[in-house]
């Protein structure tokens, strides 16, 4: 197999901060909701402890997210 003369190396994009903020943003909607699956999963009998499993797994994963973000 040949060795390419030239290799090209895609630079990397800085998304800048309007991308930040729109993530944040998405962020926030996503840990409300989180929020409201928990909050509603007292109120069912049946599957309510499902529910706040559900809402505690999102909320677990959406603040993942945020700290991928920051750092």
């Amino acid at each position: 197999m040949p060795i390419p003369e030239h290799i090209i190396i895609p630079a990397g994009k800085d998304p800048g901060k309007g991308h930040f903020v729109v993530s944040m943003a998405k962020s926030a909607v996503r840990i409300f909701g989180s929020g409201a699956l928990i909050y509603g999963g007292y109120y069912l009998e049946q599957w309510g402890s499902w529910f706040i499993l559900a809402g505690i797994a999102f909320l677990i994963a959406e603040i993942l997210g945020v700290i991928e973000e920051i750092v």
